[in-house]
Formats: structure tokens, sequence, C-alpha cells
């Protein structure tokens, strides 16, 4: 009897040890997958918290950039059943509209983790959260959102799928933006759901720095919309233009024609996302004219009633024919900028020394990049004296054998009118953190004196004369009066210029006492008009007419101005210093043995060897370089400790001269900028 019960007794614990075998052998070999997914999801572990990107803000804290946390569905395709795909196509297909069988086809075709749905919003994402199945799982997706679609792309940028910056102010400044990921130490149950967080081991995310911007959004959008009407009015491949603060070098609107969507950059071509008004240059043609005025007022080389002979608009020099388009037998020197007479500034330009013509050149930014906060600046081209030929002058003198950014040049006009300070432009102008703590704020930048106050106070009447008599009519207004200059440059095709494709340009600024905006339009090849006058300067004037309309603070004292062909003539009249002449010099070469004229620069002829700049302060030697007329590129802060072109060596005109400079080894030193 008892080895009976024994007997049963075993054979109970023997087909209980079979099932225990059978089931460890189904958990641990056939259903091992699925038990190491749920076994997956239920461990205690970290789990990464990616931080909020900071946002970008127009000058008046519109946002034009901004991080938004979407949510992404996901199933599992191996912990998928028929009642559990029925299921979730159901709860799917009534969220977002679509058939069920859609649903049913993608889970089915799938392979292990299969995405449903992406970047759901966060009103439908909750909808889905309330229906817990197994296998159904949502991750969180940030997408970098830009509310006024393509308003700003080419000074904004965009960032790359994992939220890198890319180009623009999102590259530029992408570390600034870029908070810190944190990470939370979770457990799960079966179905995925957090059970716990553990705090003691868990990092919450801090979020990027917010950027206030230098931009206005209501000019930007004047800026682009009026572009785009331009380009399709004018019939030309492309526009672009430049709002600025001429006293501070704020850019106020930055705009290339045609634009793109920098939330779906990957669908325009480079050529649409190429910020061109920093990397392509140009040569600015007529635009020019002003800066070599200026160079003769500030020498004292011309006078504005100086009277010359323009040769009735033909002019032959050196086998080079120089033309105008609207002939003159004579013009004042202020008519030749006022008419934009080739012929007449040609003339003017041999007054130059070539030295002195590359130095104002050099100090009014152009062959240099302006280092603006925005990437892929190119520097332009500017020759050196020594490569001069017996054309470069004249042809520099209105536009050509010179190439240009549209930044660099109105950066330069910046200079001709807020009294000759050559400042840097720039774009951002606050950094916070996620609190509102300012972080760092920019202030304007002055680069250096280029011309004198009473020059530019004399350039800057007698582009108003352009303006009221002259190629810029078309840019007047009813209520402000404005000043400014147009260009017109033929286009070099296959090495050789052509009638056929110009590059069509104004540069205005307004109000013309005190100015306090400066924009700059350019149109690429237009089929209608061709010339600055009749393409640009309309366009600046509707773009100058509506910002006037929106902002009322910029111009608070506009009134009906009653022309009578004499607002130019009573700003020059208000310059006192302003000579006057009746005399004609035909040739207008000016006398060697004139001796009142200023020289800009003091250098002897014989003094062409190179001083010794060791252990001077980087301010001093930068002086001396100038003076010189040497190009320069400093490494290093505090005293010079080495300079590439040895004291007491010759050198030329031109030349560059690398200088390395170290702190002084003192405490509390601060740098000499």
């Amino acid at each position: 009897m008892i080895n009976k019960r024994a007997l049963i007794l075993t054979g109970f614990i023997l087909i209980a040890f079979i099932a225990l075998i059978i089931k460890l052998y189904s958990i641990q070999v056939v259903n091992n997958e699925y038990y190491s997914l749920i076994a997956e999801r239920q461990q205690n572990k970290p789990q990464t918290v990616k931080a909020e990107r900071g946002i970008i803000k127009d000058r008046n804290g519109e946002v034009l950039s901004f991080t938004r946390d979407n949510i992404s569905f996901f199933v599992d395709t191996r912990m998928m059943n028929a009642k559990k795909i029925d299921s979730i196509a159901s709860i799917f297909s009534s969220t977002f509209g679509k058939e069920k069988e859609y649903y049913r086809e993608v889970i089915n075709k799938g392979v292990r983790n299969v995405c449903l749905e992406k970047k759901v919003s966060m009103d439908k994402a909750f909808q889905i959260k309330k229906h817990v199945i197994e296998g159904l799982y949502y991750e969180e997706d940030y997408s970098r959102v830009y509310p006024y679609g393509s308003l700003a792309s080419h000074i904004l940028g965009y960032v790359d799928p994992k939220l890198n910056g890319v180009d623009g102010i999102e590259k530029v400044y992408d570390d600034k933006l870029t908070g810190n990921d944190g990470y939370y130490v979770i457990e799960k149950d079966v179905m995925g759901r957090i059970i716990s967080v553990n705090d003691n081991n868990s990092k919450a995310p801090s979020s990027g720095n917010n950027l206030t911007l230098t931009i206005n959004k209501t000019y930007q959008q004047i800026l682009e919309e009026e572009l785009t009407r331009g380009l399709a009015k004018y019939e030309g491949e492309s526009a672009l233009g430049i709002l600025m603060n001429p006293n501070t070098g704020e850019i106020f609107a930055l705009s290339n024609m045609p634009n793109y969507d920098p939330a779906n950059y990957e669908l325009f071509p480079n050529e649409k996302r190429r910020n061109r008004i920093l990397t392509d240059t140009y040569e600015p043609g007529s635009t020019m004219k002003s800066i070599t005025m200026s160079i003769l007022f500030d020498q004292h080389l011309a006078n504005p009633n100086e009277i010359i002979d323009t040769e009735n608009g033909t002019y032959y020099y050196k086998s080079a024919k120089i033309s105008d388009t609207h002939p003159y037998t004579k013009l004042t020197v202020r008519e030749i900028l006022e008419q934009s007479s080739n012929v007449g500034i040609s003339k003017l330009s041999f007054r130059i020394p070539d030295d002195i013509l590359y130095r104002y050149l050099r100090d009014f930014g152009f062959g240099n990049i302006t280092s603006i906060d925005l990437p892929g600046e190119a520097p332009g081209l500017l020759k050196k004296p020594k490569n001069f030929s017996a054309l470069t002058k004249p042809f520099l003198s209105f536009g050509y054998e010179i190439s240009v950014t549209p930044l660099q040049m109105i950066a330069a006009y910046s200079a001709l009118i807020n009294g000759g300070i050559l400042l840097q432009p720039f774009i951002l102008k606050e950094i916070t953190d996620s609190k509102g703590n300012t972080v760092s704020k920019t202030q304007p930048n002055k680069i250096r004196n280029v011309i004198d106050k009473s020059t530019s106070d004399l350039i800057k009447a007698i582009m108003v004369g352009v303006v009221e008599n002259g190629t810029g009519k078309t840019a007047q207004l009813d209520d402000v009066v404005v000043g400014g200059k147009t260009g017109t440059a033929q286009q070099l095709v296959d090495k050789s210029y052509t009638s056929r494709r110009h590059n069509s340009s104004f540069i205005g600024f307004f109000p013309a006492d005190n100015p306090k905006l400066i924009g700059l339009v350019l149109v690429n090849a237009p089929k209608v008009g061709k010339y600055g006058g009749l393409v640009a300067a309309p366009i600046f004037r509707e773009v100058a007419r509506r910002i006037i309309d929106a902002d009322l603070a910029l111009v608070p004292d506009k009134k009906k101005i009653e022309r009578n062909n004499s607002i130019a003539d009573q700003f020059i009249a208000e310059l006192k210093s302003a000579p006057v002449s009746t005399g004609k010099n035909y040739m207008n070469i000016a006398p060697k043995n004139e001796n009142k004229n200023r020289v800009r620069i003091n250098i002897n002829e014989s003094r062409t060897t190179m001083p010794n700049l060791i252990n001077s302060s980087l301010r001093d030697a930068v002086v001396q370089l100038n003076e010189l007329g040497l190009e320069y590129k400093i490494s290093g802060i505090g005293k010079v400790v080495s300079q590439s072109i040895e004291p007491g060596k010759i050198f030329s005109l031109g030349d560059t001269c690398m200088v390395k400079c170290e702190p002084v080894k003192k405490t509390n030193m601060k740098r000499v900028n």
C-alpha cells in the first residue's frame, strides 16, 4: 500500500517536472524572442530625454523658429497577432481618417519595429495613448517649426533631422540653441507603460538659449513681397534686398528671391538655398560712383560746382570707349553723380593716386569679409595697385574691375551717410536663457573712420540730388525725402560683357536729413526696364513707402513735399564748407604743384622699409600697418611678439604682414579691440 502511494506521488512529481521542462523549453527556446522583448520593456534602464532647442525671435519678440514636441507611433511586429492588428488598424483609422486596410498592410509587410504615424500632434496622440495594446508604443519626435514658412529663410537657415544646425543662424549659433539632454531611470510594465521613475538617478534636460535677432518681421515681409512683385514685373531671374540701420550696423531685413521653405529644405536645390547676398559677388556698376566721388571730396581733389567736359557722352582713353547713356557736353561734379556720367567720373578718377584709391576702397571694406554672423561670406576681389592697368582707375570709378558682395556694398554706403564710419553688420541682438535672463547682448562695432563727416554730409546731399533731379527719380516718395544711387552693370558672359544681361541695382536711404534706414535692391538680368533707375529704384520706393506706413515711429514728422527742383539745393546750401568754382578744367588732372590737397595718409616715398612692431600694443601695430598701406592678419591678443615682414625689410604697397600677439602676463588684463 505504501509502495503504491509512493509510486503515485513519484508519478505526479515526474509529470510536474516534465511540464516544467516543457514550459521552460517554450520560454527559453520556442518563444525566446517574445519573452526577451517583454523583459527588455520591463527593465530599469535610463531613457534619454532630448533637450528642447532654443527659440529664435525677431527684434519685437515675434517667434520665427521653435521646436515642437510631437509623438511618433510604432508597432513591434514580433508581438502582433490578428486581433491586435485589427484593433490597432481601427483606432488609427478613426483618428487619422485613413482606411483600416492601409494600417493592416503596413503592419503585415513590416519587419520588427514599424512606424504607423510620424510627428503626430499632441491632441491626436492623446487619443491614441488612451488605448493600451501590447506591442504598440510611441516615442517623442521633435520638429523644428518655422511658423511663417519661407519668411527670412536665408537668415534663419535650417536644421537636419537630428536638429543640428546646418545653415544660417541655426548653424552659426547652434551651440547656443542646443540644450543639454537629460535622462530618466524608469521601470515599465509588460505593456511598456511607465510604472515609476527613479528621481535620484535621473537628470532633467536643460533647454537651449533663445536668440533675439535684429530683424523686423514686418520689414522682412514687406521686402520679400515687393521683391517678388518686382521680379515678376521686370522679368528678372532673381532678386535680392537688404535693409539696414546705417548708424549701428543692425540688419532689419535680408532676402534672396526666390527663397525656400526651411522646414522642407531638402525639396529645394542648392541654388535657392544659397544666401547670394553673402556668397555671390558682382560688379556694382554706377553705385560705385558715390564711393569714388567721396574719395575725391575727402582728398579735396574736386568740388561740387566745378565744371567738367563730359565730351557729349563719348570719351576715348587708351583705345577704350567710355560712353554715357544720356550724353551731356558739360556737367558739374555734382551733376556727374546725379546723371551718372561714366565719362565725367572716369576723368575725375585720374586725379586720385593709385595707392590712395586702393587704401580708401580697402577702408570701405572691399576685398574683405564684413564678418557678419551668417555663414558662407565671400571677400570679393580688389586689385592691388601693382596690378592696376592703364584702364583700371577709370573702370573702377564706375564699378568695373572690382567684385563685391551686396552686403559689402550696403556697409560701404552706410559709411557714406553716417558720418564716415564703417560698421560691422550684425544679425544677433541678444541671447537669453530659458528663464529669460540675459546671457549676452551685441553692441555696434565700429571698424574704422573712412571719410570725414563733412565729406559724408556732402555726398549724402548730392545723393538726394540723384533722386530729386537725376537717375533715381523713380525712388521719390510723396512725403519723405530720399537719397540714393542707381546702378546698371553689364554682366560678364563667356569672358565678354554683354548688353543683353545686366545687374540692375539701387541703394537708397531715408529720411535724408537723418537717415534711419538704408536699403539695397538688386535684380539679376531683368528683361523689362534694364536700368537700375527703372527696375530697382521703383522696388525700393514701394518697400520704403510700405515700411513708413507700417512703422509710424520711423518717420514721425513726414509731410507732403512740394517739389520745385530745389530740394537737393537746400541740402547743399546747408553745407557751408562746400566750395564754389566756375573754372573749367577740360583735362581734369589735378595740378601737380597744388599744395592745398589734403593727403589722407602721409607717406614718405623713402619710407618703404618695415618698422619694428615687436612689443607694440595691438592697437598701435594696426595703426602703423594701416598708415603704411599694408594688408595684415592678426593672431592672438596683447603685445606683438612676431611679424612676418622683418624690421628694416623693403615692402610693396598691398603686401600682407602676419602679426602674432600674446597676452601680457599680468592679472585683470583687458583685450584691446
